[in-house]
């Protein structure tokens, strides 16, 4: 990359810049490779995602059928003395 500062008359700067070809083409490259990354990570992130939410649905039903246990062991024997 090139830049040039000038001092014309009246005190005004002008500014040119120049660009090197294959700055751009590696630049464009480098993008494409960042954006593969960037989807690569949603993705990963996405089955952990879905574990965590499965591992989280076992817990509940777990928990669930062990409060259910838990009233069976508790009410039964006490409806049995009321019948």
């Amino acid at each position: 990359m090139v830049v040039e500062v000038k001092e014309a008359e009246g005190g005004i700067e002008v500014a040119a810049a120049g660009v090197n070809p294959q700055f751009l083409e590696i630049e464009k490259r480098l993008d494409k490779i960042e954006s593969q990354i960037e989807f690569t990570d949603a993705e990963i992130a996405q089955r952990v995602g879905r574990k965590i939410g499965r591992d989280i649905g076992i817990l509940y039903g777990l928990v669930a059928g062990l409060t259910v246990f838990v009233m069976l062991l508790v009410l039964l024997p006490k409806l049995n003395v009321i019948m």
